[in-house]
């Protein structure tokens, strides 16, 4: 018993060193003109709304996503396909052994997107209310309860706050500051390593992730 303790003791402050892997990450942009399987952008980050719903992330090129939680650990939330306004299959997240969440098909196979797809993300406030980051989905919602920011270009930052909470997009500073449940997404050409993680132990790195990524941020704002 105590090997196994240990054994997940040292997983958990192990977390970091998932930072230690490296992908080529694809760039996003926020301008509608690169909306198209030709542009150099791997995804377009809609968050204007003016090809669709505010905020859907569209892929140019095929890629994978790469999700980190930066604050929220233990919450409800999920992504789905988009066809237009109307809301499609769900998206299997799973944690895999790079410590970041993928999508996954049912047999367990990462999920590579293809140019034209678009997908909107949602989390579960502590309410029970469902917050979508793409407003007017289906009829619900039209304010806007989150805010979104690309870092880096390559980055696309979605935070969530409680249903009916109004979130400035001003920096990623106060998005992160404002907001329940802050998400980070990328996308890229590799395939995320590993098969999903055991709840458990996906549990454990979860809450070891979301600490790290909070000390981050507060060195950042210092």
């Amino acid at each position: 018993m105590k090997k196994i303790l240990f054994a997940l003791i040292a997983g958990l402050f192990a977390v970091p060193l998932f930072a230690a892997y490296q992908y080529d990450y694809g760039t996003i942009s926020g301008a509608s003109s690169d909306k198209r399987p030709d542009s150099k952008y791997t995804a377009y980050a809609d968050r204007g709304g003016s090809a669709g719903l505010q905020n859907t992330l569209y892929f140019n090129h095929e890629s994978y996503l790469y999700l980190d939680i930066a604050k929220g650990a233990g919450a409800n939330f999920g992504a789905y396909y988009l066809d237009g306004a109307t809301r499609g299959a769900d998206l299997n997240l799973q944690l895999t052994a790079d410590g970041r969440y993928s999508a996954f098909d049912a047999d367990g196979n990462a999920v590579q997107f293809n140019p034209g797809d678009a997908i909107g993300f949602w989390y579960e406030d502590a309410n029970g209310k469902i917050v979508y980051n793409t407003p007017g989905l289906e009829g619900e919602h039209r304010q806007t309860y989150n805010a979104t920011w690309i870092k880096d270009q390559d980055t696309y930052m979605i935070g969530f706050g409680e249903y009916g909470q109004y979130i400035n997009s001003r920096n990623p500073d106060q998005i992160y500051g404002e907001s329940a449940f802050v998400m980070d997404v990328q996308v890229g050409g590799t395939a995320p390593t590993g098969q999903p993680l055991p709840g458990v132990l996906a549990t454990l790195l979860i809450g070891g992730a979301v600490a790290t990524g909070r000390r981050l941020y507060r060195r950042r704002a210092c």
